[in-house]
């Protein structure tokens, strides 16, 4: 078996790793929106291998970072935010009914958890985060079922323990 490593999770990993080990054990190092947004974007990139559908690695990139925002508390402010929440929520569930692939349909079922979750009013609880990271769980191991060796699968398991840590932040 030929084993061959993703490059941009390589790179990915190489400057993200000063900063964790730089950091106390105990303390997460809190990311901004910008920064999960390109970590998602790069990790999905570096699965164009194993995962060919470019609809199924947007919408992983998307339930990655949707997930972060809506477990840190992220919530639509006025009704119109709601309606557009409620807009794209509906579009998504239209294309989990044509999606062809296991990535794809766990990532839209975990947008739309995550998206349902920053429209409703209310705080976002406990049993709302753990579903969350449940279907980011899914997610990743349907990831992890289209990859070629045990090298990747670390790969995509240390990048789900990263972000799912981005949680408590």
């Amino acid at each position: 078996m030929k084993h061959r490593v993703l490059p941009l999770a390589v790179a990915l990993a190489a400057a993200v790793l000063p900063v964790i080990s730089a950091a106390p054990a105990s303390a997460a190092v809190c990311l901004s929106g910008a920064d999960i947004r390109q970590q998602a974007s790069t990790f999905v990139l570096s699965l164009r291998d194993d995962v060919k559908s470019q609809d199924a690695r947007t919408a992983a990139k998307a339930a990655f970072v949707q997930s972060v925002k809506a477990a840190r508390g992220a919530k639509a402010n006025t009704p119109a935010e709601q309606a557009a929440f409620g807009q794209e929520i509906s579009a998504l569930a239209k294309q989990l009914q044509n999606a062809t692939n296991l990535v794809e349909r766990k990532a839209l079922i975990a947008e739309i958890q995550a998206l349902t979750d920053q429209q409703k009013p209310t705080p976002t609880t406990a049993d709302d985060v753990q579903t969350l990271r449940t279907d980011i769980h899914a997610l990743s191991r349907a990831i992890q079922q289209r990859t070629n060796t045990a090298a990747e699968d670390n790969q995509v398991a240390a990048f789900v323990h990263n972000l799912l840590a981005q949680f408590n932040c």
